[in-house]
């Protein structure tokens, strides 16, 4: 972090996210933007709306409404149309609208921060708990499973949370990580779309000309030293939730064809977010996520997995992601990973954050993930940065020599 550091500034910086948080979640930023011509626009103004009328739109008491309100534009989300500023004195006439930077807090805006502020607000409570959790040094929210048993509706919000943050900030891993993979067998190939993707079963059964025992060997590279695929590369993208790295990567390699593995109770959710994905049932816990033996894949994606689990269980993942691949096929890893070169302070807080959240979870170094693959036979490690902390890791199988 460079320049001075103001504590007091730092201290109560929770302020105003405080205040952006209570407009999604009292209905205030829905109330700002219903009927609103604009709201959605480079503008994001139209014609505003009273302190009455957003109260009575949201439910909410029209004294905390209005104070809410001057707070809003004091923080550049919302604007007066008289063109006052937040200090004014406000009457009965005064009409306010969201402002082009607050106009993504409305649920039905095309890029809207709802669900990731439903979340953050979600972890604020997590996060007073913080001392407790630096003097014993357990998480505080209970395991992934038993929080999608117990309040499925908020795991959903979570979820939903991350694919809008991977639609904001997943593109450079998916570039990333399509360059990484074999090159295409054919760069201008009409592949079908991701819903096209055949079932991995009948893709996987021996003797199938489209079999992953197919897959070009490492040594197989054009000029460049990179490989090339002999046909379409099946992806297992394993603990896929919404789906939101798959569907990303498929978008950019059209010979790329997606399926992910998750829970079966996550299956409404791809079908919400990325319907043309195809789905599989399995379980990070068991042996082979509880895939057949057998079964292989060209491409194995562990996306934002390993950094929930202490270092046995990342270890174990890794071996158990590697047995999948088909020889000379690539595993990808895309997670926060140190970078010593920086001074930005997003994964020291997000090793915080795996700290409260996840019992063992940390921000691992690009050392400790090439132990892993190392372990798991797996060679050509190549790391690529994307945004900001978050990398990405490919590595392969050996190939089938016989």
């Amino acid at each position: 972090m460079s320049g001075a550091v103001d504590p007091l500034a730092l201290l109560t910086a929770y302020q105003q996210s405080a205040v952006l948080s209570a407009a999604v979640l009292s209905g205030v930023a829905d109330a700002l933007a219903e009927e609103v011509a604009g709201s959605h626009g480079p503008d994001a103004v139209g014609a505003g709306k009273t302190v009455e009328e957003v109260a009575l739109g949201a439910g909410s008491d029209p004294r905390a409404t209005r104070i809410l309100l001057s707070a809003l534009v004091a923080l550049g989300l919302a604007t007066r149309v008289d063109g006052l500023q937040a200090g004014a004195p406000v009457d009965a006439g005064t009409r306010f609208a969201l402002s082009e930077a607050g106009a993504p807090l409305a649920s039905d805006h095309p890029q809207t921060l709802a669900w990731i502020v439903r979340k953050e607000w979600f972890f604020y409570g997590v996060w007073n708990e913080l001392p407790a959790a630096i003097e014993d040094g357990r998480a505080r929210i209970a395991p992934w499973r038993r929080r999608l048993d117990d309040d499925r509706a908020t795991a959903f919000g979570f979820l939903r949370a991350l694919d809008d943050l991977a639609a904001r900030f997943g593109g450079e891993l998916a570039e990333a990580a399509a360059e990484l993979l074999p090159a295409p067998a054919d760069p201008y190939e009409d592949a079908p779309a991701p819903g096209d993707a055949s079932a991995p079963g009948d893709a996987s059964a021996p003797g199938d000309a489209s079999a992953p025992g197919d897959a070009p060997a490492p040594g197989d590279a054009p000029a460049g030293g990179r490989p090339v695929a002999s046909g379409p590369l099946r992806l297992l993208d394993v603990g896929g939730g919404a789906g939101s790295h798959a569907a990303r990567l498929a978008g950019l390699r059209r010979d790329v064809r997606p399926t992910v593995l998750d829970l079966p109770e996550l299956q409404p959710l791809l079908s919400e977010r990325h319907g043309g994905l195809p789905f599989v049932a399995g379980d990070l816990a068991a042996a082979r996520f509880g895939r057949p033996e057998g079964e292989r894949w060209e491409v194995v994606l562990l996306a934002n997995i390993l950094h929930d689990h202490p270092p046995a269980d990342c270890a174990r993942l890794v071996h158990e992601a590697a047995g999948l691949l088909a020889p000379g096929g690539t595993l990808l890893l895309y997670d926060w990973i140190p970078d010593a070169d920086t001074a930005a302070p997003d994964l020291p807080l997000f090793a915080v954050m795996m700290m409260v959240e996840n019992d063992g979870g940390d921000a691992y170094s690009e050392a400790e993930h090439r132990a892993w693959l190392e372990a798991a036979g797996l060679t050509e490690i190549e790391l690529r940065r994307g945004y900001g902390p978050i990398a990405v890791v490919a590595a392969r199988a050996a190939a089938d020599t016989t």
